[in-house]
């Protein structure tokens, strides 16, 4: 059923992406994804945007976590994502329980 605010449709865009493998190799991998993320939001222009993303940082999450806080501020500083009112980030950044750690659901 497509939602609609005074008879208009709402566009939505729900992007899930197991991300993991860009943050082995971040210089090379994470311009790309994520021009290419930016180009499909730019393309869509939805009002609501979720993006979910699995495996953040990659096998070696303790290494690499670094390059997730550019990930995340390099889509926080584009233009495309710049006329949102709202955001909000949920990301668990604490690795060193390992019982309770998990990068799937960042």
């Amino acid at each position: 059923r497509t939602r609609t605010v005074m008879g208009e449709p709402i566009p939505v865009l729900l992007v899930t992406a197991n991300v993991g493998s860009i943050f082995e190799e971040p210089r090379t991998l994470l311009p790309g994804w994520i021009g290419e993320f930016l180009r499909t939001v730019k393309q869509y222009q939805p009002s609501f945007l979720a993006l979910h993303c699995q495996e953040v940082g990659g096998k070696n999450y303790e290494r690499t976590m670094p390059h997730v806080a550019d990930f995340i501020g390099t889509l926080m500083g584009s233009e495309e994502l710049s006329s949102y009112s709202a955001v909000q980030v949920f990301l668990d950044e604490d690795f060193s329980c390992v019982e309770k750690f998990t990068a799937l659901g960042n």
